[in-house]
């Protein structure tokens, strides 16, 4: 069968081509079938929707009036599923149709919206449903079909996972705040300096360093809980203590001198960055564009480089 088949053993297609050639002879010719293949095909269409469809005898051969109406909504309803056929097979050869994808709020409005905007801009036929959260999701719901997350994944059956990245920390003041009142140079002189902390449920979210080399889970004693890292930012800028951030919201003022990286070697807490989708679906080329997006503009916001990494984890 082919793609215009829409019929039980491609029966429309037969009656197409007979009211296409004017007789069954002709049709079959074109078809490479039998004039009684075409006959009897013919002849079960009639049966299945019970009118005649053509008129014939030794002498004539003509279409019914049946057969015309009938005729009409076959071209409408082939042409429509050539149509469909035809876009499907172009979205698994191109970047083409709807991907809804789910980012982390700050790297996903800072770092990967913009470059998935872009990728519009190269790929016409592409859609994107951008949303914003840091909750899990439930990718084998069928309402996203990519989330970017920040941290180990779940153990979820039918998932993909791909580490795309890391999300680096920096602990950091201002340069005006280090003039006042000096640079901390291990975890105790932090108990000297005004801490500014981010949130999680309300309470500060812990800092972690490397001390005689193993790694200590420490709770800031905080003046500010701010939610989030930009209201961190925000206030470090500001001179108001000494914070931890996401390196690469950190980058271009630690390189302009406006803020300082503090105890480097010491810091950990790094967070692994994975890109999620539901294992149910064949890779179509518009996911695969995303991803290799979103992963190139993790990969240069956090100053890793290097080659798009390859698929690490099948989490099913």
């Amino acid at each position: 069968m082919t793609m215009g088949d829409i019929g039980p053993g491609g029966d429309v297609r037969l009656f197409l081509a007979v009211c296409d050639h004017g007789g069954f002879a002709r049709a079959a010719g074109s078809l490479g079938l039998t004039a009684s293949a075409v006959a009897k095909g013919v002849a079960r269409l009639e049966g299945r929707i019970g009118v005649r469809l053509f008129e014939r005898s030794t002498r004539h051969f003509r279409i019914t009036p049946e057969g015309e109406h009938y005729r009409a909504v076959c071209r409408v309803a082939v042409g429509s599923v050539r149509a469909v056929e035809e876009a499907l097979a172009l979205s698994a050869s191109e970047p083409a149709g709807l991907v809804r994808v789910t980012l982390p709020p700050l790297l996903g409005a800072e770092i990967v919206a913009p470059a998935l905007f872009a990728l519009t801009d190269q790929h016409p036929r592409l859609s994107l449903n951008l949303s914003l959260d840091r909750t899990p999701v439930d990718l084998r719901g069928g309402q996203v079909d990519l989330a970017i997350r920040i941290g180990d994944p779940p153990d979820v059956a039918g998932v993909i996972g791909r580490r795309i990245g890391v999300q680096r920390l920096a602990l950091c003041a201002s340069a005006d705040y280090i003039a006042a009142r000096g640079a901390p140079a291990d975890r105790s002189d932090l108990q000297d300096h005004e801490l500014i902390a981010t949130a999680i449920d309300g309470r500060p979210a812990p800092w972690r360093f490397t001390e005689a080399g193993r790694e200590v889970v420490w709770a800031p004693p905080a003046r500010l809980i701010l939610d989030g890292a930009a209201l961190a930012l925000s206030a470090i800028r500001a001179g108001r203590g000494v914070g931890l951030i996401p390196s690469w919201l950190a980058a271009d003022d630690i390189v302009s001198g406006r803020l300082t990286a503090l105890m480097p070697d010491a810091v950990t807490g790094h967070r692994p960055i994975y890109a999620l989708w539901p294992d149910y679906a064949p890779m179509l080329p518009r996911l695969r564009v995303v991803i290799d997006a979103a992963a190139a503009a993790i990969r240069q916001a956090t100053g890793e480089g290097g080659p798009t990494p390859q698929p690490i984890a099948n989490l099913s």
